[in-house]
């Protein structure tokens, strides 16, 4: 691996360990199944890592916030590098017309390969019973109904998503479509941005998340988000000579409540009382893991 690519790596994984991060992931694959999926092959033979109409909204705004300073080549570098939030966001930008939901998961589905239409389709997502008072309070202004939440039940998260946006006028910011996502769909798009080169592969609502073919560990969560599996990649193996994940790292996840599940062949947590994890669980598993790869194996 090149310098360059480490120390991006390097930089990628310091920062992550700051976040809170990471969704909740869909029905939980058996790990030969994770291994087998098809989909991040159809993402990693991508010849550019965004599609040709995302790359042209993005040099249309480039062009025109820098006066058309830039020249082509200059361009194409800094499209490249860009982080999935940052070319969200400046892809936006380009858009002439109002946000629909179906554009939004559109526009995810391209920069980040994640289909959120699937995952509401598949009922997968956080376990609530009610929805956050922000998407609540939000839709009821433009529905007439006594109960919203019984209403709101009723609904598909796309659905869901359409009405958020609608009650808005489509105006939303990138940033607050991207909390809206979370909140309905339980998809961190923030946070996923930030796995991009971390050595950690996420599968989620059946479909990688996050992939690379140098991954060190991998994680999944279940469909509703209420249990985490974690187990080391065959790069990992190959690289390394072990089999099973580091014994430090085993311990460190045992004192977040962590066990090793031999039926699953990973080490394995469920929410005692059957609730989704919090965030702030999420944000300490996937820390705990780049804070391990950034000390430990930053040179793979």
């Amino acid at each position: 691996m090149k310098a360059s690519t480490k120390m991006l790596r390097s930089t990628i994984l310091k920062a992550s360990t700051l976040l809170l991060v990471t969704s909740s992931i869909l029905i939980t694959p058996t790990i030969s199944e994770a291994a087998n999926s098809k989909k991040p092959q159809l993402a990693n033979n991508q010849t550019t890592k965004y599609p040709a109409e995302i790359i042209k909204g993005i040099s249309l705004t480039l062009r025109k916030e820098m006066h058309g300073r830039l020249a082509p080549g200059e361009i194409t570098e800094q499209i490249e590098n860009m982080s999935k939030v940052n070319a969200m966001d400046t892809y936006i930008r380009s858009f002439p017309k109002d946000l629909t939901g179906s554009k939004v998961r559109e526009i995810v589905h391209q920069i980040y390969k994640i289909d959120l239409d699937s995952i509401s389709d598949l009922g997968a997502g956080t376990k609530q019973s009610v929805y956050p008072d922000q998407i609540t309070s939000s839709i009821k202004q433009i529905v007439d109904v006594d109960d919203i939440d019984s209403y709101i039940r009723n609904l598909s998260k796309s659905e869901i998503m359409d009405l958020y946006l609608d009650s808005y006028h489509y105006e939303l910011a990138p940033s607050d479509i991207r909390v809206a996502i979370n909140l309905i769909f339980g998809t961190n798009l923030d946070g996923i941005s930030t796995l991009e080169n971390s050595g950690i592969g996420l599968f989620s609502k059946g479909q990688w998340i996050n992939q690379s073919n140098e991954d060190l560990f991998v994680v999944h969560t279940s469909d509703d988000d209420v249990d985490v599996k974690i187990y080391p990649t065959d790069y990992y193996k190959k690289s390394t000579g072990l089999d099973e994940l580091p014994s430090e790292l085993q311990g460190s996840l045992k004192k977040l409540g962590y066990y090793f599940n031999e039926e699953i062949g990973a080490y394995y947590y469920a929410d005692p009382n059957g609730q989704s994890v919090p965030d702030y669980f999420k944000g300490q598993t996937l820390g705990l893991l780049t804070k391990f790869i950034s000390t430990n194996y930053s040179d793979l």
